[in-house]
Order: structure tokens, then sequence, then C-alpha cells
């Protein structure tokens, strides 16, 4: 079975968006959330009724994992997403969610695909699971209403292939 590991932002983007079950439905059932991530992404629903109702199903659904350790040293990179990313190398994790491009530089590096919040929208747009109009719609109110922070380029070119170019 392919385990998939996921970092806490993109359960934070996805839980506001109400798309938590394209991870499963993407990338398959083993997944599994560090207790550290779970402590972060519940930490930051707090006064988010719907958003922490989401993830705490979320959350029951998945394997939760204590693990404290870390084989990376770097400052660009928070506590957390080196236990996660130290999780999923001595676990062979198939899959990292993660948006950090930092973190998930580093899991390519280490053979672990990596996807984030946009390649997960544009991914579920692909398999039919959503329509372009929606895709587009979830990467608007992330960034107008979430606080998702992409640059321009990156908007554009998430347009672009959901267009097919």
């Amino acid at each position: 079975m392919m385990t998939v590991v996921c970092d806490a932002s993109p359960l934070i983007f996805l839980a506001k968006l109400d798309r938590l079950g394209l991870i499963r439905g993407l990338l398959g059932k083993d997944v599994v959330v560090l207790q550290c991530v779970v402590d972060e992404v519940l930490g930051n629903a707090h006064g988010h009724d719907l958003e922490q109702k989401r993830l705490q199903a979320f959350l029951k659904s998945v394997r939760t994992v204590a693990f404290a350790e870390s084989s990376y040293k770097s400052g660009r990179l928070s506590a957390s997403d080196r236990q996660t990313l130290t999780y999923a190398v001595r676990h062979h994790a198939a899959w990292l969610v993660a948006d950090e491009r930092m973190l998930r530089r580093i899991a390519k590096s280490e053979g672990i695909a990596t996807i984030g919040t946009l390649g997960l929208l544009a991914a579920a747009v692909k398999r039919g699971l959503l329509s372009r109009r929606e895709a587009l719609a979830d990467l608007d109110t992330a960034i107008s209403s979430h606080n998702f922070r992409i640059s321009i380029a990156l908007y554009q070119r998430f347009q672009a292939e959901l267009r097919g170019r």
C-alpha cells in the first residue's frame, strides 16, 4: 500500500475549501498525519467551527502517528516540517503532501513524490473530481479569503494548466 504523509499547510487550506477528500481520492487510502501536524492544524482552526469539524472528521479517518525525530537540520524548515520529512523518508512514503517549497525540494531529492494544494486542485480537474471553474474558484477563495500566497506567474501557470495549454 502506498503511504501518503501530510504536512499542515495543505490540510489547513483544504479544510477551509472543504476539499480534504481530494487527498484520499487522488493519492491513496493510507494517509499518515504526525501528531505535531495534528496539533498545528487544530490550533490554526481555533475559532473556526466549520473548519475545525472538517479537520477533526478527516483526522479520524487517517493514521495519526506520534513521531518526534528529525534527521534534517534547516533553519528554513519548522520542527514539524523536519519531522514530517524524516518520517516520510524513513517509511518510504509514496507521497508527501506539502506546500513549503524547501520541504518539497528535499523530499524530491529523497525520491518522494510531492504535491501541494495547487497540485491537488489541478489533479482533481484532470481526474474529473472538480470542474475547471470549481478549481479556479477554490484558488481565488484561498487567496482572497484565507491568505493563500502564490506568485502571479504561478497563478497564471495554474490557469493555463487548467485550460490544457
